[in-house]
């Protein structure tokens, strides 16, 4: 019977003159619109397949439905066959509602027969198919009589007076069928087949009813390898679905009065869950804070100008109802409804709660975080809770201070936190590295950059003065290891570039701590981002900074054969004084050197006199790689020779 009325439908769309079945008369529906709304509230707002098929849902559910099955076809021109069991439209009704645009069925009622609150409001959905297809074939049953109609977008469009009136299949015909919709799209603007499994997940992301509202997709192409599949060519949605495949670790219910002392006239009516996962949530959309209203979203997921710390952002998901909002007699819900009007008092209330919530749960994320990795290190012996307990009382808020960026810290091994918590212990009891691991302690990077400093206190040495043989014998490792790279002329930057970078002070002694990698592009983005850069190519390999003489040094590494010349002096010079005019006064440093490291240096007297002359004020240095292994081994003279007598 379908197949007939589609048929009739679409040959009377070609010839509405030609009468094709005995059902089909002269239709007395009328649809009246501006051109412009169709194109622009249906074609082109509603393009994606998720957001058409939730205006329906919407539709379903403010119609008391409670089961919807939506049938896809992709064989022999693609189809979407949509229905509920909700209670359906007359003939009068289909007229005076469906077909009118803009209707605000809020207005006339503001339950519905089984208690719920109206989704829909702005009377717009019904155009949101024509995002997707050309035809559509609207069945309804109510009160025992069925009628039915199709409408055609190329010739709503193409209608000159603005009143469509689409071809009426059936009117008012007897039937024994219960109350019930059918909406049949064809002529469906897609090549690729559908994806019903990430339609179904979509769908489960746009609303929290399915508790309420049965929602079953049908496709002859699903088979039952995932357990979200029933059996083969049926899926069920569910609430839970859109959480699938996240690795769930901590989770929050809302409303939550302990989390926050917060005052917000609101707070007790915002319900839902907020979870954290174990890794991080690899789905963009999914990152963040959604809001819903009425069981369907009013917001897409985001922080709310929440600061983001420690990679918190992408390992936290969730849902708020905040109904509400929509008890407001101002619109506050855009037309996709994909976020709030948030020029609002009411909305910049909420805002300002959000960004406390979640700056709350941030510090609740590190605290569970950190007392879950205790734990496991509990089970490899090392206990940090006794190391805390047993320090002096006033090195306790120290003691933790530099250890919980190691508990909590996202994307760190178990095996690496094992061994930086070891190597703190140990060493906790020197002064020097007390000093240095409350200062990276202190610093506003995230946890996980703030372990990566920690372990190079020990990988660098920096701090080791426990026993001297031990530091002398790295550095001489190091320098041995140095002499080879220079005597095998490696060629790649990156092999010196991360060497100098891991052991600085074989440019310079005094340089103890730096900034890798950081071109003068992401410089003025950051500090001057209404400034143009001229040469996007300009590039500082790393900065570096002296603690005790605030100096700040910049170096560029160039290969083991490459020779430096005039050139190569003068951009050196520019970084100087660039860095120098632009910081100065921010970083508070006393001096900027520019060094720039290569294979040879030119020999030309013009290049020999810059050299001296750069020299002489200490802005500028170049140096090879020989150079900078003799002077390494003249620094460290007294290393070698006390080396040698330990071990004589």
């Amino acid at each position: 019977m379908e197949n007939s009325l589609l048929s009739n439908a679409s040959n009377q769309n070609i010839k509405e003159s030609e009468q094709t079945t005995e059902t089909v008369e002269k239709s007395n529906l009328e649809l009246s619109f501006d051109p412009k709304t169709i194109q622009h509230l249906g074609v082109s707002l509603y393009s994606q397949l998720p957001s058409v098929l939730s205006e329906l849902v919407s539709n379903s559910w403010d119609a008391d439905a409670e089961n919807v099955t939506i049938s896809f076809n992709n064989e022999n021109g693609k189809e979407i066959i949509y229905s509920d069991d909700g209670h359906g439209m007359t003939f009068e009704e289909l007229n005076e509602k469906y077909l009118v645009i803009g209707r605000n069925r809020r207005e006339e009622t503001s339950l519905s027969p089984k208690g719920r609150k109206p989704i829909g409001k702005k009377g717009l959905g019904k155009l949101s198919v024509f995002g997707i297809c050309d035809l559509v074939t609207v069945i309804s049953v109510k009160n025992n009589l069925k009628n039915s109609f199709t409408m055609d977008l190329k010739q709503i469009l193409s209608s000159s007076s603005g009143i469509y009136t689409p071809v009426v299949n059936i009117k008012n015909q007897p039937t024994e069928e219960s109350s019930s919709t059918k909406i049949i799209l064809q002529n469906i603007r897609r090549k690729t087949d559908f994806d019903t499994v990430n339609i179904a997940i979509s769908l489960a992301k746009k609303f929290t009813i399915f508790d309420q509202l049965n929602v079953m997709l049908k496709d002859k192409n699903l088979k039952k390898k995932e357990s979200l599949i029933l059996k083969d060519g049926e899926l069920l949605i569910t609430n839970e679905l859109k959480f699938q495949g996240l690795n769930v670790q901590f989770s929050w219910d809302f409303p939550e009065d302990s989390l926050t002392n917060y005052k917000y006239d609101n707070k007790s009516s915002i319900t839902g869950k907020i979870i954290t996962t174990k890794t991080p949530i690899s789905s963009q959309d999914m990152r963040g804070i959604y809001l819903t209203s009425r069981g369907k979203i009013v917001n897409q997921a985001e922080f709310y100008g929440a600061r983001d710390n420690d990679q918190f952002h992408t390992y936290v998901t969730g849902y708020l109802a905040i109904d509400f909002i929509d008890d407001e007699d101002e619109d506050l819900i855009s037309t996709d409804r994909h976020s709030l009007n948030w020029e609002n008092d009411l909305t910049k209330e909420l805002k300002e709660y959000l960004q406390e919530i979640i700056k709350k749960l941030n510090g609740e994320w590190r605290k569970k975080r950190g007392e879950e990795r205790s734990k496991e290190l509990a089970k490899q012996d090392v206990d940090v809770q006794k190391f805390v307990d047993n320090l002096p009382s006033h090195q306790r808020d120290l003691g933790k201070k530099i250890i919980d960026p190691i508990l909590s810290a996202p994307n760190i091994d178990n095996d690496i936190a094992l061994n930086v918590t070891k190597n703190v212990i140990a060493k906790f009891n020197n002064d020097d590295f007390k000093e240095y691991a409350s200062s990276i302690a202190e610093l506003d990077i995230t946890d996980e950059n703030k372990v990566k400093l920690l372990s190079y206190l020990d990988d660098w040495k920096i701090v080791e003065n426990k026993q001297y043989s031990s530091l002398a014998q790295t550095r001489i490792e190091v320098i041995n290891k140095f002499e080879q790279y220079i005597n095998c002329y490696t060629k790649e930057v990156p092999t010196l570039h991360n060497f100098l970078k891991d052991f600085p002070w074989l440019i310079d002694p005094r340089i103890l701590e730096f900034e890798d990698e950081v071109r003068f592009s992401k410089i003025l983005k950051e500090k001057f981002p209404e400034e143009d850069l001229e040469e996007k190519d300009r590039r500082i390999d790393f900065l570096c900074t002296n603690f005790l003489g605030q100096v700040l040094y910049i170096v560029e590494i160039k290969h083991s054969e490459y020779e430096i010349d005039l050139k190569a002096l003068e951009q050196a010079n520019h970084y100087q004084a660039f860095v120098k005019q632009k910081f100065k006064t921010e970083l508070a440093i006393s001096n900027v050197v520019s060094y720039i490291v290569g294979g040879t240096i030119k020999d030309d007297y013009l290049v020999q006199d810059k050299i001296d002359t750069y020299r002489s004020s200490g802005k500028v240095f170049a140096k090879t790689y020989t150079e900078l292994l003799q002077q390494s081994k003249s620094y460290h003279k007294e290393f070698i020779e006390k080396h040698k007598e330990l071990n004589s």
